[in-house]
């Protein structure tokens, strides 16, 4: 899915398994994030804890995830691509995790916007994820967000 770190004749990187996994949750969160037409600190600061996590696992800086997640948010027309990698590689776990993690960026703010919460609530239908699961979820973040 990700052309990004492919192989290159003078580099190698060595990509880890849940490599993509973690680098599509922060394409979709930056897209939450960014949906109200603007990231707050507050949601740039979660997002930059995945990329974090990212960048040591490739072996990049965190400036040059950051331009990838940019990049292709920029560069991309639809999430179907997303999609389709996710409902073939995530395990139930995963996805759960994915939409938790989405909810938090978008409470980051102590707010959740309308777009924000039609995103995520759109993600979780075409992943397949019951309205119920996806309303706990949100709650939890909520909670945990305002506290």
């Amino acid at each position: 899915m990700f052309k990004f770190f492919k192989k290159n004749k003078d580099v190698e990187v060595e990509k880890p398994k849940n490599f993509e996994l973690e680098l599509t949750a922060s394409i979709l969160a930056y897209e939450i994030a960014r949906s109200d037409g603007d990231i707050s600190e507050s949601e740039l600061n979660i997002l930059l804890e995945e990329v974090k996590v990212i960048a040591s696992k490739v072996k990049k800086s965190e400036d040059e995830i950051i331009k990838i997640i940019e990049a292709y948010s920029q560069n991309s027309v639809s999430f179907h691509e997303f999609i389709e990698d996710i409902n073939k590689d995530y395990t139930k776990d995963n996805k759960l995790s994915l939409i938790k993690f989405l909810w938090d960026v978008a409470y980051a703010d102590k707010f959740l916007e309308v777009n924000e919460e039609r995103l995520i609530r759109r993600i979780a239908d075409l992943i397949k994820i019951k309205d119920i699961e996806v309303l706990r979820l949100k709650d939890e973040s909520r909670k945990s967000n305002n506290q």
